[in-house]
């Protein structure tokens, strides 16, 4: 079976966690990455022979890091750290994509050699992660300080064990040596594998704004001058890559000829589209990087010096820069979020359409948008989604037993706000779609003068939407969203990555 990843320790991106977190298939590392880890065990096993005393290898851990383990109870202490670490909490179980995910994480860290595990244990390790079969883990577990909760369910697997009624993955039991067990849980392999899943789809959703903002300027009749050069001047890649999409999704758009523009200048939601997609895609950047940094970072407590042959204490398992990006990047992902609501209830007053109020047929006295009540449950998702918008690092949790953990980044929590605001943000970009679709379609402009981006929504969209049929049948909104947020519609039409 041909190696699909190579470890070394450093260089992991996110874009690459994403990809081996869909698969499954045989990994390795590298001949120096081995020699690290061999190298690393060596020290612990001499210091452990001359009787030093190593926190959580002949030592309890936390509130008990001051109690030596007897001799008679060495042998097992690790393999009993996972079980009694690893408890069972009422909720849904992690999706196999984000349990790989974590994995792959776990996997590049013990690569970089300073956790001093056997290399019988990466293998094990990287046996995990060819099973087809990710072991059962409870989302939201954790609170930020290492992920000891999840890591240690996923741990449970290594030994031959399983938290639930599942058969464990592996028939043959494993017992880890000692320091192994907080070795794998000492980190926040969790939370920064499920964030790189998370950072690989705000990219698609940010393209789904651009798609859904070229639309709603289709609808609206807009100007396309103020997106064809930096706005202030500013020529940062964001705002260069947001009128790249801009210009991208508009190409054969009759918006480009000189007489369709009906306003001298656009409102601001419309005018400032680009400048304000190009910050998230610039907050988005940061945090990839923020993100990449600590995924090749070496975290464990206490971590093995390899120059000088010693063990030191760390706090290396609060991943601080994370979750403070990742709290701006859900901040700037809310700000796009109104904006595109605002252009969705612009598109459906007369003042700035010319067109009858919430889009009705002319001389109706119902129907359009209005009718069906797509203003009032857009508003309410927007407060969901501003609610979720808020920043999580200074949420104040308090110490744990007797002070002995004090400090958290919340990386968890950041990550799981950014899911729920991604949610909804679909719903956003759904929503101005359709009501761009509507005004096309109240405006009656043929597909051929559309850009080529709202000319694949409209054709798309169109068929869903009750358009002349209000109040025969009930609106399917869901169905929208579906479309939209399948993969292919939007990035078939905008490039992904950063070009």
């Amino acid at each position: 079976m041909s190696v699909i990843y190579t470890f070394d320790g450093s260089g992991l991106s996110v874009g690459q966690v994403t990809d081996l977190a869909g698969r499954c298939g045989a990994v390795d590392l590298t001949p120096t990455a081995w020699a690290r880890v061999a190298a690393s065990r060596a020290i612990v096993e001499r210091q452990l022979a001359a009787g030093a005393t190593i926190y959580g290898a002949n030592t309890g851990i936390g509130s008990q890091k001051d109690v030596e383990v007897a001799d008679a109870h060495l042998a097992d202490f690790s393999n009993r750290m996972i079980i009694s670490e690893s408890t069972d909490f009422p909720g849904p179980a992690a999706s196999d994509r984000t349990v790989r995910a974590c994995l792959v994480v776990l996997i590049n860290n013990m690569a970089r050699g300073n956790t001093g595990v056997r290399p019988e244990l990466v293998r094990r390790l990287l046996a995990l992660y060819a099973s087809p079969q990710m072991p059962t883990v409870r989302d939201d577990t954790s609170y930020g300080t290492a992920d000891l909760t999840p890591l240690s369910q996923l741990s449970l697997a290594l030994l031959g064990l399983s938290l639930d009624e599942k058969p464990p993955i592996f028939a043959d039991r494993f017992d880890l040596a000692p320091k192994e067990s907080v070795s794998l849980i000492d980190c926040n392999a969790f939370g920064l594998g499920a964030g790189a899943l998370v950072l690989v789809e705000v990219d698609r959703l940010l393209r789904g704004f651009e798609l859904a903002a070229a639309t709603a300027l289709e609808g609206i009749r807009g100007g396309l001058r103020a997106h064809a050069q930096a706005a202030a001047g500013h020529d940062g890649e964001g705002q260069a890559r947001s009128r790249k999409n801009l210009a991208k999704a508009l190409v054969g758009s009759r918006l480009h000829q000189p007489d369709q523009a009906r306003f001298l200048q656009d409102p601001l939601s419309f005018r400032s589209i680009t400048q304000i997609h190009g910050a998230a895609f610039d907050v988005l950047s940061w945090t990839e990087k923020q993100f990449e940094g600590e995924i090749n970072a070496s975290a464990d407590n206490p971590l093995v010096d390899l120059a000088s042959g010693e063990l030191f204490t760390s706090s290396s398992m609060v991943s601080l820069l994370p979750a403070v990006s990742m709290d701006a990047l859900r901040q700037i992902l809310a700000k796009v979020s109104i904006q595109s609501m605002e252009r969705a209830l612009k598109l459906q007053s007369p003042p700035f359409t010319g067109l009858p109020v919430g889009l009705a047929a002319d001389g109706a006295a119902d129907g359009g948008v209005l009718s069906l009540n797509l203003n009032y449950i857009g508003s309410a998702r927007m407060g969901s989604l501003l609610a979720a918008a808020g920043p999580v690092l200074l949420h104040y949790i308090g110490h744990t037993a007797d002070s002995v953990e004090d400090v958290t980044s919340l990386l968890p929590l950041s990550v799981t706000q950014t899911k729920r605001v991604i949610e909804l943000a679909w719903e956003m970009v759904a929503l101005e779609m359709a009501i761009g679709v509507w005004a096309i379609a109240r405006r009656d402009i043929a597909a051929s003068d559309l850009g080529e981006g709202p000319r694949h929504v409209y054709a798309t969209l169109r068929p869903l939407l009750p358009i002349g049929e209000e109040g025969t049948r009930v609106f399917n909104m869901r169905a929208i969203v579906s479309a939209v947020r399948e993969h292919g519609f939007i990035d078939r039409l905008l490039d992904a990555g950063h070009d």
